[in-house]
């Protein structure tokens, strides 16, 4: 009914589509107010709608524009609010910044930051930028070809062990400091088709410890889902004594951890 969908909100990955482009702002906010019946009145309905251009800090002038006045990024925002008004509980961000310039994702991502702490809304973020689903998630769930390979806390996600194609990831996140290290891995092979999966693991295609793994149990057989020492869990094969001995992807060079060490052991 219209209590679920008020409640449970998407904010799309392309802000260029979403809105319609012969109508203004104000009359697209105030058109999904009425569909969730918010306000009683067309008085009521126009100041909610003055009150979302507010939360999501875009001047209330905006109200007789249309998109194609907008840039990405207002357009996202306008996104965001209709998003959130019908008081949403949760909402789902699919990419909600990667169609924007590198500028403007850091606003974005900061505005869907404010309103959810403000208004205390559960988000389920999609993204396949790890630095950016450090900077803004709580807990992370990875997937591959629709399969679920590791989730846990932040921390526990992004520090080791991990699962292999959570590994890859976070070689993959670019680093402009000089004064880190970080592994480079490449993955090899085509990737396969959702609808038609490899058998067994499904990275097992594409997978380079798979040679650890004896009997061929990699390409026979779904990895179970195991629970780490650190309490989070992944699907693998490889053994436990390899899960525990991997180094972090990302860290500090040699040079910076040794300095940083000897100051450590001065200040104690």
């Amino acid at each position: 009914g219209v209590d679920t969908v008020s409640s449970i909100q998407m904010v799309f990955q392309n802000p260029f589509d979403t809105l319609n482009p012969s109508h203004s702002v104000g009359a697209q906010i105030i058109r999904t107010l009425e569909k969730f019946n918010v306000g009683k009145t067309v008085a009521d309905r126009r100041k909610r709608m003055l009150e979302l251009l507010d939360l999501v800090k875009l001047p209330r002038a905006f109200e007789t524009r249309k998109p194609r006045q907008l840039s990405g990024g207002q357009k996202q925002r306008i996104g965001v609010a209709r998003a959130f008004a019908g008081d949403a509980k949760v909402v789902v961000a699919d990419e909600p910044v990667s169609a924007l310039d590198v500028s403007v994702q850091a606003a974005v991502i900061e505005l869907l930051m404010d309103i959810q702490r403000k208004n205390k809304t559960t988000m389920l973020f999609i993204s396949h930028d790890l630095s950016v689903v450090r900077y803004i998630a709580d807990r992370v769930v990875v997937m591959y070809l629709g399969y679920i390979v590791e989730q846990g806390t932040t921390d526990q996600i992004f520090s080791p062990p991990y699962h292999p194609y959570t590994e890859a990831l976070l070689s993959a996140i670019p680093i402009a400091d000089t004064s880190v290290v970080k592994k480079h891995i490449v993955l090899e092979g085509d990737i396969p088709s959702a609808m038609n999966p490899p058998p067994g693991c499904p990275f097992q295609s594409r997978c380079g410890y798979k040679r650890l793994v004896l009997g061929g149990l990699c390409e026979r057989e779904v990895p179970p889902t195991r629970r780490m020492h650190s309490g989070h869990d992944i699907r693998c094969h490889l053994p436990d004594a390899f899960l525990a001995a991997m180094e972090p992807v990302i860290k500090l060079s040699p040079k910076l951890e040794q300095k940083e060490t000897s100051v450590s052991e001065a200040e104690a």
